[in-house]
C-alpha cells in the first residue's frame, strides 16, 4: 500500500511529516481524513499541471496555424510565387528603406505577349500550365534575394532590391531570352511565347504606387513598340 508521502512531492512531503510530528495524529482518526485530503490535493495538482501543459501545446499549435494561414495568404495558388498582397508589402518596405538610406531598387513588370491566343488555341488548362512554367523560368533568372510575384493574370512582377536600373537590364535581357527560347508544355510541338517588360528604378522622393504606375506605363510602351522587348520608365 502506498504511503501518503508517495502522493506528495518536495515541500509537500516535509509539511505533511511536520504536521504529523507536531500534532501527534499518527493514531488519530484525523490521519485518515488528512491523508484523503492530501491525496485529493495532489491529484488536483497533477491535473492542473496536465491541463497547463495541454494549454501550452494548444497555444503553440495556434501560433503555427496562424503562421501557416498567413503564409498561404501571401502565395499565389497556381504558380507558388508571391501574390500581389505580399509583393506590395515588400515594395512598400523597400520604398521606406530607399527613402531612409538612399538605396535604389528596381521593378520589372513582365507581361506575356498575346496570351489570349494561347488560351484560344490550346485551352485554358494549357494556358495555366504555361503560367506555371513561366514562373519557373523567372525564378531561374533572378538572385536569391530578388522576389518574383504573380501580379495578376498573365502578368508577373520582379523586385530587385538594392539594384539600379542599369544593373537590372541584364536581368531583363535574361528573362526575355529565357521565355522566348523555352518550349512550353511537354507535348510536341510545344507552345512558343514572348514577353514584354517595363523597367523602373524607384525614386526615393516618390511613393511605391507612383513607381508601380511608371513601370506599368513603360510596359505599355513596350507592347506598343512591337513586344518581346523592355522599355525603361521615364
Amino acid at each position: 500500500m502506498k504511503k501518503t508521502s508517495d502522493y506528495l512531492a518536495g515541500n509537500d512531503v516535509e509539511r505533511f511529516e511536520k504536521i504529523l510530528e507536531d500534532i501527534h495524529i499518527a493514531d488519530s482518526k484525523l490521519l485518515e481524513e488528512f491523508t484523503h485530503l492530501s491525496e485529493c490535493y495532489n491529484m488536483m495538482r497533477m491535473q492542473v499541471n496536465k491541463l497547463s501543459a495541454e494549454n501550452d501545446q494548444l497555444k503553440t499549435e495556434l501560433v503555427n496555424m496562424v503562421r501557416s494561414l498567413d503564409l498561404a495568404s501571401r502565395v499565389d495558388g497556381m504558380t507558388g510565387l508571391s501574390n500581389r498582397r505580399d509583393i506590395m508589402e515588400k515594395i512598400d518596405r523597400e520604398a521606406t528603406r530607399s527613402q531612409r538610406h538612399q538605396r535604389s531598387f528596381t521593378i520589372l513588370l513582365v507581361n506575356i505577349d498575346d496570351f489570349k491566343k494561347v488560351n484560344d488555341l490550346h485551352g485554358y488548362n494549357d494556358g495555366d500550365d504555361v503560367l506555371v512554367e513561366v514562373a519557373r523560368v523567372l525564378r531561374i533568372c533572378v538572385r536569391n534575394e530578388d522576389v518574383c510575384a504573380r501580379w495578376g493574370g498573365e502578368e508577373f512582377l520582379i523586385l530587385l532590391p538594392e539594384t539600379s536600373v542599369e544593373n537590372s537590364l541584364p536581368v531583363a535581357d535574361k528573362v526575355l531570352e529565357a521565355i522566348s527560347m523555352t518550349e512550353f508544355k511537354a507535348n510536341k510541338p510545344g507552345i512558343r511565347i514572348t514577353a514584354s517588360i517595363g523597367v523602373c528604378e524607384h525614386n526615393p522622393v516618390q511613393t511605391a504606387q507612383e513607381t508601380i504606375s511608371r513601370v506599368h506605363q513603360a510596359l505599355l510602351q513596350a507592347k506598343r513598340g512591337g513586344k518581346n522587348r523592355y522599355i525603361i520608365a521615364a
